[in-house]
This record gives structure tokens, sequence and C-alpha cells, in this order.
């Protein structure tokens, strides 16, 4: 069997130093760790699950599937009655919590991400 190198910058080369350092493991086995995880995520999204993600934050966020395809690059942009919607919301929000997810949501729907 033929192996695969993979085709790494200087640094994901640096991340994987750092890892198999902090984990005590071969470099090696922390790339097939990694392409173990992006294999779940992939078949997470495939088949119609979720994916919870961890904001620098600290906050949670579940992503489904449809809201993969939009990350993947397709456009959302929202219109302006939309945007006017969540703008008032935003203002009318209860708590902190609330007004940064709408916010986020209003923030993506002007950029379309």
């Amino acid at each position: 069997m033929a192996r695969i190198q993979p085709v790494l910058t200087p640094t994901e080369i640096a991340l994987v130093d750092q890892m198999a350092e902090l984990t005590q493991a071969k470099r090696t086995d922390v790339i097939k760790s990694a392409l173990t995880v992006y294999h779940w995520f992939v078949r997470q999204s495939l088949t119609g699950g979720h994916v919870i993600a961890r904001k620098p934050t600290g906050e949670e966020v579940t992503f489904e599937t449809a809201e993969l395809a939009l990350l993947e690059g397709r456009s959302n942009r929202l219109g302006p009655e939309e945007l006017g919607l969540l703008a008032k919301q935003l203002a009318a929000a209860p708590d902190a919590a609330t007004a940064a997810r709408i916010r986020e949501r209003l923030t993506r729907g002007f950029y379309g991400v």
C-alpha cells in the first residue's frame, strides 16, 4: 500500500508538532486523529446531522446541514424588511446573550454569509 503524505503549510506543521508534544503522540497519530475528526464532520453534515462548534467567547453553536451549506459559500443575503425586523428584535432583546445571537444573525444576513 502506498503511503500518502499530506501537504502541510508551515503553520499546520507547527500545530501538528505542538499537538504531538502536548499529547506525547507521534506526528502521524496526530494527523490520523485530525483526519478522523474531519471525516466525522463531513459525514455528519452530509447525513443531515448537526455539528456543535464553540466560539471564542465560549458559546456553543449548533450548525444544521442547511447552515453548513451556507457556510460553504452560497449567499444568504437578507432583504431590507428582514434586516429591519432583526434590528427591532435586537433593540428589544431581553439579555446580552440573546442580543449577541441576534446581532450575529443580522451581520450574517447583511453580508450574505
